[in-house]
Parts: structure tokens; sequence; C-alpha cells
């Protein structure tokens, strides 16, 4: 997954997850936390938000590709443990009831990651109520979220939480997964979103929650140097499903962006790690590296677009766009029917722009499409070239008025990557 190749090249300036806070939401009352006893752990602060708990070997296994000096995000030192129910009620989504999602200012933690090695199925009108309470959340909070699908290759999409919008779904490198599209909250969008290399899912999917900790503290620093909007959400997912490599076989069927089973392509953080460290393009702007990222907004009908001149023939060439679903998040006051009595009403209507990604070639003064991105029912846009020839190049972010009628500017997410031919260092 590229380790190696970022801790190679970063040294003491490798990301560890460092300052990055998590929530592990797995098991039940009683049986949800993972046993990390011993100096591994001494750093690492495990507290338990669904109370008293016996050890979960699951847990306990998933913890560890995460955790303590020898996990994938050793600098993590604050761990908020919950059970699966907490988490959908009274901590965090508050689902079944009709008030918001739990605000920050009363809950008792702040997690910037939430690993979920767990499925739900629950019946399609309760899975939308808790996928939008989800897609609120990543919104508002730019927290991220990774839930894995199931495994078994014929096995659907898992309503909760691998089809939310504005989550990042995982399978495996195998492919051995849930694959196809959603069913439930609009069907027929493509997921997952990413593999990684294990053959279940349960430990797929907290590899890739520590690869978006690395991340996130990288953002971070970015931050401080006054790029304000790198550690966003979209920001985040883009830069790890445009750094993902393809396995053999990766394909997107007609109007999908992503493969049915294999997403983007196997997560790999070093790749990730330089789109973000490459710092952000504005719109308008020529890309002036090969691996890179910008945060624009783009109006109703509008069109948003990058030049890109590439001096010599290059390697595979990856390109992704991420937006969020937005969720309305207001309360209404309302009137039961039998008592009269007023209640407040959490509104959980959803809305999504429509945007396309399109890849032009420039030559001789004339425009001629080269690839594009163009899925009706997707917040994720992906183009993928095994090459690109020297030349001169439009990269679109597009906004279709023939499918939405939204009247608001929307932000997005945009990364590359593009490698130099084999053999050119």
């Amino acid at each position: 997954i590229g380790y190696e190749a970022a801790y190679d090249r970063l040294g003491r300036n490798m990301p560890s997850g460092r300052g990055i806070a998590f929530a592990h939401v797995e098991g039940g009352l009683g049986n949800y936390r993972p046993q990390l006893e011993g100096p591994a752990y001494d750093a690492v602060a495990f507290t338990l938000r669904s109370g008293e708990s016996n050890p979960n070997g699951h847990a306990t296994q998933t913890a560890r590709i995460i955790y303590g000096s020898t996990g994938l995000a050793p600098g993590v030192e604050v761990v908020h443990c919950m059970t699966t129910a907490d988490f959908l009620g009274k901590l965090v989504l508050t689902a079944g009831t009709t008030g918001p999602p739990a605000p920050a200012d009363d809950s008792p933690f702040a997690p910037r990651v939430f690993t979920h090695s767990w499925i739900g199925e629950p019946g399609d009108v309760q899975a939308a109520m808790i996928l939008r309470r989800v897609d609120h959340l990543i919104d508002t909070r730019d927290v991220i979220m990774v839930a894995g699908v199931n495994n078994g290759r014929d096995t659907p999409v898992p309503a909760l939480l691998g089809s939310a919008y504005n989550a990042i779904a995982v399978g495996t490198t195998s492919g051995d997964s849930s694959g196809g599209v959603t069913s439930v909250d609009l069907p027929g969008r493509s997921k997952p979103d990413l593999v990684a290399p294990h053959g279940m899912t349960s430990f797929t999917t907290p590899v890739v929650s520590a690869a978006a900790a690395l991340l996130l503290e990288q953002a971070d620093r970015l931050v401080e140097q006054d790029h304000a909007d790198a550690n966003r959400a979209e920001v985040i997912k883009a830069a790890l499903l445009s750094g993902a490599t393809k396995p053999a076989g990766w394909q997107p069927l007609p109007d999908q962006p992503l493969d049915s089973h294999l997403g983007a392509g196997v997560v790999h953080v070093d790749r990730s790690l330089r789109i973000l460290a490459a710092g952000p393009t504005k719109p308008g702007e020529e890309i002036k590296r090969l691996a890179g990222w910008s945060f624009p907004t783009v109006k109703k009908n509008g069109v948003v677009s990058y030049t890109l001149k590439l001096p010599v023939d290059t390697g595979p060439a990856s390109f992704t766009l991420t937006w969020h679903r937005r969720i309305d998040g207001r309360v209404a006051i309302g009137n039961r029917k039998d008592t009269g009595e007023q209640v407040a009403v959490w509104l959980d209507g959803p809305r999504l722009a429509d945007l396309d990604l399109r890849l032009v070639s420039l030559i001789d003064g004339q425009a001629i499409d080269l690839a594009q991105s163009t899925s009706r029912v997707d917040n994720v846009e992906h183009i993928y070239l095994p090459s690109l020839a020297k030349g001169k190049y439009r990269l679109e972010v597009l906004r279709d008025p023939d499918h939405e009628t939204l009247g608001e500017d929307w932000q997005a997410a945009l990364a590359w990557v593009i490698d130099k031919p084999t053999g050119k260092k």
C-alpha cells in the first residue's frame, strides 16, 4: 500500500496520525472493546464510551492494524470505542428520533476518523434515514468515515454504512467482496470506493482508516501553511481515490466511474501523500505538478477548467472528482396529530449537484474530448488513462444543467497523479 515507499521518502517527516482522534465502532453492549495491553499501546488512550466491556477478539484484530507502535498510524493517541448501537443512537447519529445528530458541543468526544468494520441491513426507509445522518455529519464536520462492504464476491453492497454517499466504502484487493452498485437511498451508485490487501473487509477497512489519519495529519500541516481546504473531507477522499493503484482486471462498466468490485483501486499511501503535499492549484491555473489537488466552487451551469502541458509522454494518469451530498439539517416545529403537542423535527431532505469530469486534448487550436466521467447518480467521477502523450490538455469540471436544477454553488475536490514512464526517475 505504499507505506514503506512513503517512509523511505519522508523519513522523520512521515506522518503517523498524531493529533488525529479516532472513533472505533463495532460490537455490542459489554463486548466491544479491543484488548490492547502492553508497551506497544502505552501511548494510546482508549476510552470506553459505551460502558464496561469484555475484550472483543474482532475489535482487537481491527484495532491492531491502526494503533500502537506496530500499527499503520502509530501516532494516534486518542481512541473512543463504542458499540454500533450507540453510534447509531445516543452517542452520534441519534437515529430513530426526531432530533438532529448530536451536535459537537453536546458530544463527549471529537473524533476525526470513524472506522466501521461492520455492516447492517435495516429496511430501506430506516437505512435511508441513517445514511442521511451519516452524510450530514461528514459534510458539516469534515470527519472521515471508513466502512467495509460485505465479504464474498456475490454479496450485494450493504446498506450500512457502505452505501453512504460521503463515506469511503472499502472492499478487498482480491475482489472477493461486495460489488456492483448500491440498492438503497437511490440505487445504482458505484461502491466500493477503494480496496486494500487482506482477505476480509473487516481488516481492509482499518488499513484505509489508518491511511486517512496519515493524510489528515499532513493536511493539518498544510492548513498551518495557509492552505485552508487541505483537511476538508472531500479533499482527503479525492486524494485517497486518485492515489490508488489499479490491480489486474480493473475496468469500470459503462456509465460507472469505478470498478464494480475494485473501486478506484488499491489504496496507496505514498501516492496519496504526494498528491496532498503538492498543495492546491487554483481554478483556471495551469497544473504545474504531476500530483496535486484543487478545491473549486462550481456555480450552476458552470465550468471550472485547468490547463496541463506535458513536455514528454507519460505513464498512467488518474483524475478524481468528489463532492458531498448535502442534507437539509434544519429543525422544524410541528404539531402531533393525536395530541396537538408541539415537536421539533430534524429535516433530512437530500440535495446533490450533478458534476462531470472531462479531459480535453488541445491540438492545433482544436479541442478534442479525450476522456470523460459523467455518472448521473454518483458523487464521484474518475478518469484513468494508461498513458498520456506529450502535448497540451484541459481538465474540466462541469455542472450539467440538463440533469439538475439546484441554484446553489457547490464545492468539490479534484485530485490527480500522473506517473512518469516506466524506467524514468
